[in-house]
């Protein structure tokens, strides 16, 4: 039996507008366009843990910033969201649960604080439905490192080909793909419409929903 690795802001959550337009914004204000940057770099911004996201941006973007106050300037809003707002993609709970009862291994590959996932995955009643949860403000590796996908086979203890990754993400899939890891591509448009075309390819299946997935004829 598959054990299955689950990505949460754009896959499980509908919450990358609470990530993607406040960076979009500061990078705006400062000159420059997120959606222009090189698919890799963007997608390494966007791997980073939220405090090295704002150190990266008050060194290289926001420069008469500090780090303190380019932390200050997401959560106003992310941490009030995670804890009181955001809201599960259509289906995306129920498929959970559903898939916990059949006794599939259930864990979570995300680059957003533990903190934050736990207030908003224990407010929709699922936090319990995973075995465990690998952030990189936890085990000290982000999405876009190999070590992040070793250390996540090693606690499933299973091989990588036994294992599915459910992700929104092109450098996630990418980064998880070398290791062996099988890969599912989710649609979260507008927020991943310009690498969708990419994800699919890069994918071994796609679904515009998660709650889509056969996993018995997979």
């Amino acid at each position: 039996m598959y054990g299955l690795i689950f990505d949460i802001d754009g896959t499980i959550l509908d919450s990358m507008h609470i990530w993607i337009k406040p960076l979009e914004d500061i990078f705006k204000k400062y000159g420059y366009d997120l959606n222009k940057i090189p698919k890799e770099k963007k997608g390494h911004i966007e791997a980073l843990p939220f405090y090295d996201m704002c150190d990266f941006l008050s060194k290289n973007i926001a420069r008469d910033m500090t780090k303190d106050e380019v932390i200050d300037y997401f959560e106003q809003t992310i941490e009030n969201a995670y804890a009181n707002d955001l809201l599960p993609k259509d289906g995306a709970a129920d498929f959970l649960k559903y898939l916990k009862k059949k006794g599939y291994t259930l864990s979570v590959a995300s680059s957003t604080d533990y903190k934050y996932l736990e207030k908003a995955l224990k407010r929709l009643e699922v936090f319990d439905l995973f075995d465990f949860l690998a952030t990189p403000d936890t085990i000290g590796y982000n999405k876009s490192e190999k070590e992040f996908w070793e250390y996540t086979i090693k606690k499933h203890g299973k091989s990588p080909e036994d294992l599915i990754l459910f992700d929104d993400a092109l450098y996630a899939i990418k980064a998880a793909k070398k290791e062996g890891i099988r890969t599912v591509g989710i649609k979260d448009f507008p927020w991943n419409d310009k690498e969708w075309d990419y994800i699919k390819k890069e994918s071994d299946s796609y679904v515009n929903n998660i709650s889509e997935f056969e996993i018995e004829n997979f």
